[in-house]
């Protein structure tokens, strides 16, 4: 029987929030969950994509500058007078939301 897309979500979102808790690698949480590893990335980027919409973010040029000798972390200059900063100890799950939306860009 076909699931409803709310029942996908439902069912997806229970499993990614079920894997973030743990050490295992998403490969390893499907093969132990019978599940389908591309659907399970697909859905995880889907999530994502909705948290974080690229309406929030300002646009950049397509070469930012990177600055890497700074002691605090990391700078991008766009060239268009702004500038990203990422600090040391920088959220790999907001990294890697910062790095779609300017990839969607």
């Amino acid at each position: 029987m076909k699931k409803s897309r709310k029942e996908l979500n439902t069912f997806w979102k229970f499993h990614i929030e079920q894997w973030s808790k743990t050490d295992l690698t998403q490969l390893e949480y499907c093969r132990q969950n019978s599940l389908t590893h591309y659907r399970f990335t697909y859905w995880k980027k889907k999530f994502k994509q909705k948290s974080c919409p690229a309406v929030e973010f300002v646009q950049i040029t397509p070469k930012p500058e990177i600055v890497t000798d700074s002691p605090s972390g990391l700078k991008l200059n766009t060239g268009h007078g702004f500038q990203i900063e990422i600090p040391d100890g920088f959220s790999q799950e907001t990294l890697e939301q910062v790095l779609m939306t300017l990839n969607v860009l």
